[in-house]
């Protein structure tokens, strides 16, 4: 019975967050209300507040679940590509550019940027999480690719990062250009000291 209930605890906890970002994507988090989100998912405010005592509160497990949501997703891409850094490197920046377009959420916390007041009190932890990525990203190319240089290993993935900041704030082409784009930069600066190799990129077909 306890697990039972702690499982329709999370399911509810999850509903609140899904309610919440909705208004928060739409109309900025400044619009959020706690009775508004309470009413989307058919509970009383008592039970809201049972789960979240206050709007911050909502703000931040929103942001902590989007940034996990973020990390899974880009290792995904790397772990797909294991074999090859540049597709591996694409494939997470891809995925981190288009998700950032649709995610207004993972753009505040990736480029300290609070747009029509979203979530402006939460920007002052995008650092946290900017450090977040770097670190993971750098712990798993270490794993993953060991022969390449450490300088030029953590060059390569700040670049990475703060490249793809970069692309978030002023996008001048596709995800999928603009992460070919830094997949190659990042390479570059890789291969810059040490003996390591890349395999090239595929080739595509015709």
């Amino acid at each position: 019975m306890p697990r039972f209930r702690e499982t329709v605890r999370t399911l509810l906890r999850e509903r609140l967050l899904d309610a919440a970002y909705e208004t928060v994507a739409d109309r900025g988090f400044d619009k959020l209300r706690m009775a508004h989100v309470a009413g989307a998912v058919g509970v009383s405010r008592q039970t809201l507040y049972s789960e979240f005592p206050s709007k911050e509160a909502v703000g931040e497990a929103l942001f902590q679940r989007e940034l996990e949501r973020c990390l899974v997703g880009i290792q995904e891409g790397l772990d797909a590509h294991r074999d090859d850094l540049r597709a591996a490197v694409e494939a997470a920046v891809g995925f981190t550019l288009t998700l950032a377009g649709r995610n207004p959420l993972i753009r505040a916390m990736l480029t300290s940027t609070g747009e029509d007041g979203l979530l402006s009190y939460l920007t002052t932890r995008s650092a946290a999480a900017f450090d977040t990525a770097t670190a993971m990203a750098d712990a798993y190319a270490a794993e993953a690719w060991p022969t390449i240089d450490p300088v030029a290993r953590e060059l390569a993935v700040d670049a990475a990062v703060r490249l793809t900041a970069s692309h978030i704030v002023q996008a001048g082409a596709s995800p999928e250009e603009s992460a070919r784009r830094i997949a190659d930069t990042v390479v570059r600066v890789a291969l810059s000291t040490g003996g390591a190799t890349v395999p090239p990129p595929r080739a595509t077909p015709a």
